[in-house]
């Protein structure tokens, strides 16, 4: 059984717990805290509006009906529609005792996924790369331009991203999750980034919306777009959202 002997099969058994090794010191040493919030000071600041919640189906409803959204019209959505998106991925909804509680669980309060967009067709909102400033509830942006085509080539050409209204690319600061949790920390980035791309699904289909989220992509590509090094801040997920055309 060769295959036993891959990185995937290595990683779990090395980080898993058992009661003789969970307090045990490891040679990682002492690893710095990172801020708990990434800010881009020196970007031009979009405010987003506050979100409106809509009435919609019940949860059971919306859970029957979620299905990966790939087909999108050109029409743009709107401004209020981005920021619910946004709001229900990450939004913070409750602060305590030093720690600010968002939409989606994350292991310690850490909250190590950052959220990056791809601006394409909204209302309001001029084409371009933005970071996601959760904490002001603005976007920040990168740089301005249509960036569809640079992502569907590197998300193994697929059109859907081009088409798509808005592109959210979440990112992993590795070491915000590393400091406490150690090597065991993928472990929790991924299990979180799985919380938000379903947040996204769920609010997406309540406001009938396609979705779709994405794992395969050349990672070090979308990591030079966003200017992050790849190493302690790097790629890990990636969705489509649109007006739907069709759910396929």
């Amino acid at each position: 059984m060769t295959y036993k002997k891959g990185i995937a099969f290595q990683y779990m058994g090395e980080t898993k717990y058992d009661r003789a090794s969970i307090f045990r010191r490891d040679e990682l040493g002492a690893i710095p805290r990172p801020p708990v919030y990434k800010a881009y000071p020196e970007a031009v600041k979009v405010p987003l509006p506050k979100p409106l919640f809509k009435e919609t189906s019940s949860l059971w409803s919306i859970l029957n009906a979620r299905r990966s959204g790939r087909r999108y019209t050109p029409e743009p959505i709107a401004k209020t529609t981005l920021s619910a998106l946004l709001w229900a991925t990450q939004g913070v909804t409750h602060g305590a005792q030093g720690y600010q509680f968002r939409t989606a669980p994350s292991a310690g309060a850490l909250y190590p996924v950052e959220t990056y967009l791809s601006v394409q067709h909204v209302e309001d909102v001029k084409e371009g790369l933005y970071h996601f400033n959760a904490l002001d509830f603005v976007l920040e942006e990168m740089a301005p331009g249509h960036f569809g085509d640079t992502l569907s080539r590197a998300a193994l050409d697929q059109a859907m991203v081009a088409r798509a209204a808005v592109v959210f690319v979440w990112t992993g600061i590795i070491l915000r999750s590393m400091w406490k949790y150690r090597n065991r920390c993928l472990r929790y980035i991924f299990m979180d980034a799985g919380h938000i791309g379903q947040n996204l699904q769920l609010a997406a289909t309540a406001l009938g919306l396609g979705c779709c989220p994405i794992g395969a992509f050349y990672d070090a590509e979308i990591n030079r777009l966003l200017k992050i090094d790849g190493e302690e801040e790097t790629t890990i997920y990636l969705a489509s959202v649109g007006n739907s055309a069709s759910r396929s």
